[in-house]
């Protein structure tokens, strides 16, 4: 049994060396049809084994490059949510870990319900065509957080919405600031003009999408 190359498509083949001397060594390629002398052709099976062991470590660096891809991409993802991811409780020590390395900044976690009014003052001036609303937005939480929207919607006599806007904080405090402290109260000052018809309010706190 020896092993020869087809030199026209490089497909190799194992033949009988009787079948060869009966032919006088001219065979024909399965693959591509060449006719070849098989002996003049003839690879040394344990050479090739060595050319096969020493291609195989070529396939590394692309494998290694797969991997660094992967995990850049990964990276990549973990930083534009980190936003999302910092919010909660079992990935935020992960994201901060992260952040820590790039030096990236996160938000504070958010807990919407520790927001509270206190001494709200909201009234129609005497025309009643403007509505001031003076109060104070108190952080109950024990962590900062993001100043929350306040969203103001108009009413008339039949429940029915008139107007409805979201304020950010840079509208609505007296004081602008980004963040609040545990415990910390901003106040709020904001003047809205009526639209006909409208006789009545509701208010409500939602959390920013800035962060």
């Amino acid at each position: 049994m020896i092993l020869t190359q087809c030199p026209s498509c490089r497909t190799l083949f194992r033949l009988e060396v009787e079948a060869l001397e009966a032919c006088g060594g001219a065979v024909r390629c399965g693959q591509c049809a060449a006719v070849f002398q098989a002996d003049v052709y003839r690879i040394d099976e344990a050479a090739s084994r060595v050319e096969e062991t020493r291609a195989a470590p070529r396939r590394w660096p692309f494998v290694v490059l797969v991997v660094l891809l992967t995990l850049g991409l990964a990276a990549q993802g973990l930083y534009a949510g980190r936003a999302t991811l910092a919010r909660i409780a079992q990935t935020r020590p992960l994201i901060r870990l992260l952040c820590r390395g790039v030096s990236c900044d996160l938000p504070h976690p958010a807990a919407l319900a520790r927001w509270h009014l206190v001494r709200p003052h909201i009234g129609l001036t005497a025309a009643g065509d403007v509505l001031r609303i003076r109060a104070g937005l108190r952080n109950t939480a024990a962590f900062g957080q993001s100043l929350p929207l306040l969203s103001v919607t108009l009413i008339n006599d039949h429940g029915h919405v008139v107007a409805r806007a979201n304020y950010q904080a840079a509208h609505y405090l007296r004081h602008p600031r980004a963040r609040l402290g545990p415990g910390q109260t901003a106040v709020i000052r904001l003047a809205l003009h009526v639209p006909a018809g409208a006789v009545g309010y509701r208010l409500g706190l939602f959390a920013s999408t800035k962060d």
